[in-house]
C-alpha cells in the first residue's frame, strides 16, 4: 500500500492550524451550534435506549458463553458507541456540508497562495448546497451497505471481536472519504475516480482518517474536528497532488 500514515496524521494536525487563521475563523460558527444540539441530542438519546439495547443483545449470548458475558458486554458497548459516532457525524457532515464545500474552497485558495475574494457570499455558499448534498447522498450509499454488514457481524458471538477492530480501521477510512471528498468535489473530480485518488494513497488517507476518528470520540474537541479536518483534508489534497505530479516529472 502507498502513502504514509504519519503524513496523514500531520495534515489533521495542520487542519487544527489552519481552521484559526484570520479570514476562516467564522466558518467554525454555524458548524460548531449545529454539533453542539446535534450530539447533546444522541447523548440523551443514546443514555436513554443503552440498558435496552444491551438487554436484547445479551439475550442472544448462548448460555455456554455465560462466563464471558464481561467481554461481550464491552464489544457490544463499543459497537454501540461506534453506530452514535456514525451517526453523529452522518448527521453533521449532511447538515454542515455547504459550508464545509465552501471551506474547503477557502482553504485551498489560502494554501496554493490564490487570493481570496473578498468577505462572504451567501450567493456562493446557496449555489453549493445542491451539488454538495448530492455528493453527501453518494456518500451514504457507499457507507451504509458496509455498516449494516458489519452491524450484523457484530452480533454474532465469536466475531464480534474481530469486528469491532475492522469498525475502527472502516471508521478511519470513511473519515477520510467523508472528507477528502470536499476539495474533491471543488475539481469536480466524480466519487469513484476520488475513491480511486484515495486508494492510491491508502496508508496516508487511513492516517488522516484514524486522527479524525480518534478526535471525533473525545468530548468538546469533537465539536471542533470536522471543519478542522476540512482544512486538513484541504492540505493533503494540495500536496499530495503536488507531490505526486513531482515524482511524475522525476520519471
Amino acid at each position: 500500500m502507498k502513502g504514509n500514515p504519519f503524513t496523514g496524521c500531520g495534515h489533521f494536525i495542520r487542519g487544527f492550524q489552519i481552521i484559526w487563521q484570520p479570514g476562516l475563523r467564522w466558518f467554525l460558527l454555524v458548524p460548531l451550534c449545529l454539533n453542539v444540539l446535534l450530539f447533546g441530542f444522541l447523548i440523551v438519546w443514546a443514555k436513554s435506549m443503552f440498558s435496552g439495547w444491551m438487554a436484547v443483545m445479551m439475550a442472544w449470548l448462548p448460555e455456554w458463553l455465560a462466563f464471558l458475558e464481561w467481554f461481550f458486554w464491552l464489544v457490544y458497548a463499543v459497537i454501540i458507541i461506534l453506530m452514535i459516532f456514525y451517526g453523529f457525524v452522518a448527521a453533521a457532515n449532511f447538515l454542515g456540508a455547504p459550508f464545509y464545500g465552501y471551506l474547503a474552497e477557502k482553504t485551498e485558495q489560502r494554501l496554493t497562495g490564490a487570493q481570496l475574494e473578498e468577505g462572504f457570499s451567501w450567493a456562493a455558499l446557496l449555489a453549493l448546497i445542491p451539488r454538495t448534498l448530492k455528493r453527501e447522498c453518494q456518500k451514504l450509499l457507499y457507507y451504509l451497505p458496509r455498516i449494516l454488514l458489519l452491524f450484523i457481524l457484530g452480533m454474532v458471538p465469536g466475531l464480534n471481536a474481530l469486528v469491532a477492530v475492522f469498525w475502527i480501521i472502516f471508521s478511519a477510512w470513511m473519515m477520510a472519504i467523508q472528507y477528502l471528498d470536499y476539495p474533491a468535489d471543488n475539481h469536480q473530480l466524480g466519487f469513484r475516480d476520488m475513491l480511486t485518488y484515495l486508494r492510491a494513497h491508502r496508508l496516508s488517507a487511513l492516517g488522516f482518517g484514524m486522527m479524525v476518528f480518534a478526535a471525533t470520540l473525545l468530548p468538546l474537541i469533537n465539536l471542533l474536528a470536522l471543519p478542522a479536518a476540512v482544512c486538513g483534508a484541504t492540505s493533503f489534497w494540495v500536496n499530495e497532488r503536488q507531490e505526486s505530479g513531482q515524482q511524475m516529472s522525476a520519471t
